[in-house]
C-alpha cells in the first residue's frame, strides 16, 4: 500500500514546486512530524527562459534565469514548528548559484548586462499573528536572515565586476508587517522595530580578460579567471553595521499611472561604516533619519530616446550625525564629528530623478548602464565639530542635470583586442583622442550642468551670525559658489600604489563655469567668469594608509582659461582681464590625515608656551581633532622648446598668461604678460634633474577659539570670551622654482622676451588665519 502527502515549497536555491507533487513511502520517510516538520530539499534547481515585469505598456525582461546548486547531490533543510504560539522556521540552504543572462526591455537590443550570484541562504524566523496594531498582519521577533559565502559577478560586454567574500545578516526584533492604506489603495507597511543589518565585503575586483578562459564554461569562485594581471587586486574592503528603526511603506502607483512607491521613515542609531585598505576610513556612531513624505517612485517609461526605469522623489530628507570620523590608523586622532542636514525638494523644472537606460557609452557595445540624472537640494547644511567646537557650512544649495554612463572597458594600448576602443581622434579631431577607453570601470559624464553655493559659515551654533571663511578652502579648489558644465570620464582599476586601493585615468572638461573666490550673500564678489578648465590624469592612484589618504595625480596636465576676472556680479561686474594657467605635473600628491594644528605658537616661535610667549607670540592649543591637508605640486619643464617670436601653445607646459585691454572682450586682441615654462627643482648640485620636492602647501584646519579685539577710536579692547572661528594654519615652501622666460605680447607687434631665466629658491612662508564673525 502506498501513502501519499502533498507539499508545496519555494525556497531560494531549491527546486521550485510549481504544482503539487505526490510523495511515496520513500519520500515520506524523509519528513519527520514529531514535534514539528523537517524537510530536506534536493534536485537540480530550476530555470526560466524569461521573466517579465509589465507596467503601463512597458516590459522589463530578465532572460536566461536559473537557480542551481553549486554541488550536485547537495540538499537544504527546513524545520517548521510551533512553540509558544509562534511559528518557528529554521532553514539552512545549500550553496547555490543564481544567474540572469540578460536584463533589458522587451524588444530592445540594448542591455543592462548580466549577473551571477553564488551564496548560501540561512534563516531563523519566529513569526506570530497580529501586526503593529495587534489585529492584522504578523510580527517577527528574535529572527535572522543571512547570506553567506557570497560572490557576485556583473558582466558588461565580456568583462566582469566581481564582489568577493561577502556576507549579509539581518537581525529582526520587534518587527511587524501590516496592510495599511497608502498609494493607489492598500500598502504594505514594515515596521523595523529593532533591526540590525550587518554586511561585509571582502573585496571588489575586475576581470578585464574578455570572455571566459574556456568558451561556454563560466568561471566560479573556486576556479577564477587569472588571465589578466590585475585579477587578484581589489578596490578594498567594506564593512557596515546598521541599527535600524522606523518604517517603510510599499504601495502601488508610481509618479504616473502604474508603478511602485516606497515611503521611508527610517531611523538609524549607533551605526558604523568602514572602508579598509592599509588604513581605514571609518564613520562611527552614525545616527539619523531618512524620510520622505511623498515617497520614492519606480516607473517604466518611454520617451524619444527609448525605454527606461525611472526612480524619482519629490522630497527626500537626510538628517544624520557621524559621532567620529577616522582617517588612517583607528588608534590615531579623529577628525571630529560630522552632521548632515540634506533636503532634496522638487521646485518647478528643478526635480530629483534618475532615468536608467540599458546600454552605456555608445563606444562600449550594447551593454552597460546610462543614467539621466536631475537633482535639486535646498536649504541644507553640513557641520563639523572639532573638540566640542562646531562650525556649519550654512545655506548649501545645489541643482543640475546631465547624463552618466557606467561601463567595463578595455584599452587598446596593448594592441587591438575584443572590447577595446582607441578613441575618435581621426573622426573627431577636436577630441585629441581623449575619449579613448582605459582598462577598468568607466564613469562617463555628458553635459552635466550644475551649480552649488554656500551662504557662509556659522560657528558655535546653527543660528550664529553668518561669516566668511569658505575662501580659505580655495587652495583645495573648493569654491564658495560654482556654476559649471562638465564632460569627460573617470576610469577606475582595482589596487592602489600598493595593496588594495584605486588606480585611475581621467579626462574632465569644464565649460561655461563661474567660480567665486569670495562672494557675499547678494552674489557680489571676486569671480572667475566664463571659465574653461581642461584636466587630464594618467596613472593616478588613491590609497588609504596608516597615515591617512594619499591621492597621487600621476601625470597631470591642464589648461585653465578664465575669460574674465570680474569684481562684483559674475555676469556684469567690472572685468580685470583674462587669465590662462597651464600646468604640467608628474608625481604631485594630495594627502589628508586626522588631527589639525594641535598646540602651536601664533605670531611668534617656540615649541612651548613659555618660549612662544617670550618670542612675542600667543600659545594656542587647538586639541587633537581637526584635519590636515598636504599638497605637493611637482611642475615639470616642457622640453619641446621656447619659440623665439611667439607664445608656446604646448598643452603639456607650465605657463601663466595675463591679458588686458582686449578689443570687445575678444581673446588675443589685448596686451599679454606671459610667465613661460616655469618648473620646480630640488636644487641638488649633484643631480640637476632631481625634481621630487615641488611646491608644498601644508594646511591644518580646526574649529577653535582665538584672540580678537574690537578696534575703535579708543584702542582695541579684547573680546571676551575668545570667539570661535574657522582656523587655518598654513605653510608654503619649496626649494627652487625656475622660469625660462617672461614675455610681453602686443596684439599687432607680436611676442618679445623681456627676461630670460629666473630662479626663486628656499621659500618658507607661514601664516595663521582664523575667520570669526564680525559681530
Amino acid at each position: 500500500m502506498q501513502r501519499y502527502g502533498w507539499f508545496a515549497a519555494l525556497v531560494l536555491g531549491s527546486s521550485p514546486v510549481w504544482a503539487m507533487q505526490a510523495l511515496d513511502d520513500d519520500g515520506l520517510a524523509n519528513v519527520s512530524g514529531r514535534g514539528g516538520i523537517s524537510i530536506e530539499t534536493a534536485g537540480g534547481g530550476w530555470s526560466a527562459e524569461s521573466l517579465e515585469y509589465r507596467e503601463d505598456g512597458q516590459s522589463l525582461r530578465l532572460e536566461g534565469v536559473s537557480s542551481r546548486p553549486q554541488q550536485a547531490g547537495s540538499f537544504s533543510t527546513t524545520k517548521i514548528d510551533v512553540i509558544d504560539d509562534r511559528l518557528h522556521v529554521e532553514h539552512q540552504g545549500r550553496p547555490n548559484e543564481l544567474a540572469v543572462n540578460n536584463i533589458g526591455f522587451a524588444g530592445s537590443d540594448k542591455s543592462f548586462g548580466a549577473f551571477r550570484a553564488f551564496y548560501t541562504l540561512g534563516a531563523s524566523l519566529k513569526l506570530s499573528g497580529g501586526g503593529a496594531s495587534g489585529v492584522a498582519g504578523f510580527s517577527v521577533d528574535g529572527s535572522r536572515l543571512s547570506l553567506d559565502a557570497v560572490t557576485f559577478y556583473y558582466r558588461d560586454n565580456g568583462f566582469d565586476l566581481i564582489v568577493r567574500n561577502a556576507s549579509f545578516d539581518a537581525y529582526l526584533n520587534n518587527a511587524y508587517l501590516d496592510i495599511v492604506s497608502g498609494g493607489n489603495g492598500s500598502a504594505v507597511r514594515l515596521d523595523l522595530g529593532d533591526t540590525r543589518f550587518v554586511a561585509h565585503i571582502g573585496g571588489i575586483g575586475l576581470d578585464l580578460a574578455h570572455g571566459d578562459p574556456l568558451a561556454g564554461v563560466a568561471v566560479t569562485p573556486g576556479a577564477p579567471d587569472t588571465r589578466h594581471p590585475d585579477h587578484a587586486r581589489s578596490f578594498g574592503q567594506l564593512d557596515m553595521d546598521l541599527r535600524l528603526g522606523g518604517s517603510i511603506r510599499i504601495a502601488g502607483g508610481g509618479a504616473n499611472g502604474q508603478g511602485l512607491r516606497l515611503i521611508p521613515q527610517i531611523t538609524f542609531a549607533n551605526s558604523l561604516f568602514q572602508y579598509k585598505d592599509d588604513g581605514v576610513l571609518r564613520a562611527e556612531n552614525f545616527a539619523g533619519v531618512l524620510s520622505s513624505q511623498n515617497g520614492i517612485t519606480l516607473d517604466l517609461v518611454e520617451d524619444g530616446s527609448g525605454r527606461y526605469a525611472q526612480l524619482a522623489f519629490q522630497d527626500l530628507k537626510l538628517n544624520a550625525s557621524l559621532g567620529g570620523l577616522i582617517i588612517g590608523n583607528p588608534n590615531n586622532q579623529k577628525i571630529g564629528s560630522l552632521a548632515l542636514d540634506l533636503n532634496f525638494q522638487d521646485q518647478g523644472a528643478r526635480q530629483n530623478w534618475f532615468k536608467l537606460r540599458p546600454g552605456g557609452d555608445p563606444n562600449s557595445g550594447l551593454k552597460g548602464i546610462t543614467a539621466d540624472v536631475s537633482w535639486n537640494m535646498v536649504s541644507s547644511s553640513v557641520s563639523l565639530t572639532d573638540n566640542g567646537n562646531s562650525m556649519w557650512f550654512s545655506g548649501l544649495r545645489t541643482h543640475g542635470s546631465g547624463q552618466l554612463t557606467v561601463d567595463l572597458t578595455k584599452s587598446c594600448v596593448g594592441g587591438s583586442s575584443a572590447g577595446c576602443y582607441a578613441g575618435s581622434a581621426n573622426t573627431q579631431p577636436g577630441s585629441s583622442g581623449y575619449d579613448g577607453h582605459f582598462d577598468g570601470l568607466r564613469l562617463g559624464l555628458k553635459n552635466v550642468k550644475g551649480s552649488y553655493s554656500f551662504d557662509g559659515l556659522r560657528v558655535g551654533r546653527a543660528d550664529a551670525p553668518l561669516q566668511g571663511g569658505t575662501e580659505l578652502l580655495v587652495l583645495l579648489e573648493i569654491f564658495p559658489a560654482y556654476d559649471f558644465t562638465l564632460n569627460g570620464q573617470l576610469t577606475l582599476r582595482p589596487g592602489g600604489a600598493s595593496g588594495d586601493g584605486v588606480r585611475y585615468n581621467a579626462d574632465f572638461v569644464v565649460t561655461d563655469a563661474n567660480a567665486a573666490i569670495t562672494v557675499d550673500e547678494a552674489g557680489k564678489g571676486l569671480w572667475l567668469a566664463g571659465t574653461r578648465y581642461d584636466m587630464h590624469f594618467r596613472d593616478g592612484s588613491l590609497d588609504v594608509t596608516q597615515n591617512g589618504v594619499q591621492l597621487s595625480k600621476g601625470t597631470y596636465w591642464s589648461t585653465l582659461d578664465v575669460h574674465d576676472v570680474r569684481w562684483g556680479d559674475r555676469n556684469t561686474g567690472q572685468s580685470l582681464g583674462r587669465i590662462v594657467l597651464r600646468r604640467y605635473e608628474q608625481g604631485s600628491t594630495l594627502s589628508l590625515s586626522s588631527g589639525g594644528a594641535g598646540a602651536l605658537c601664533v605670531g611668534g616661535s617656540g615649541a612651548s608656551a613659555s618660549a612662544c610667549t617670550a618670542s612675542g607670540g600667543r600659545w594656542e592649543d587647538r586639541g587633537n581633532e581637526g584635519l590636515t591637508a598636504g599638497l605637493k605640486n611637482v611642475f615639470v619643464r616642457d622640453t619641446s622648446g621656447n619659440p623665439a617670436d611667439s607664445v608656446s601653445t604646448s598643452e603639456k607646459r607650465n605657463q601663466l598668461i595675463i591679458e588686458t585691454d582686449r578689443v570687445g572682450g575678444v581673446n588675443g586682441t589685448g596686451a599679454q604678460l606671459v610667465v613661460d615654462n616655469f618648473h620646480t627643482s630640488d636644487a641638488n648640485p649633484s643631480d640637476a634633474n632631481a625634481n621630487s620636492y615641488g611646491v608644498r602647501v601644508d594646511l591644518n584646519l580646526d574649529v577653535a577659539p582665538t584672540k580678537v579685539c574690537n578696534k575703535g577710536a579708543s584702542g582695541c579692547p579684547p573680546v571676551s570670551p575668545d570667539p570661535l572661528g574657522f582656523a587655518v594654519n598654513g605653510r608654503v615652501h619649496f626649494k627652487e622654482i625656475n622660469i625660462d622666460r617672461i614675455q610681453n605680447v602686443h596684439p599687432t607687434g607680436g611676442a618679445v622676451t623681456s627676461m630670460y631665466g629666473m630662479k626663486l629658491q628656499n621659500a618658507d612662508i607661514r601664516a595663521n588665519l582664523t575667520a570669526t564673525p564680525i559681530n
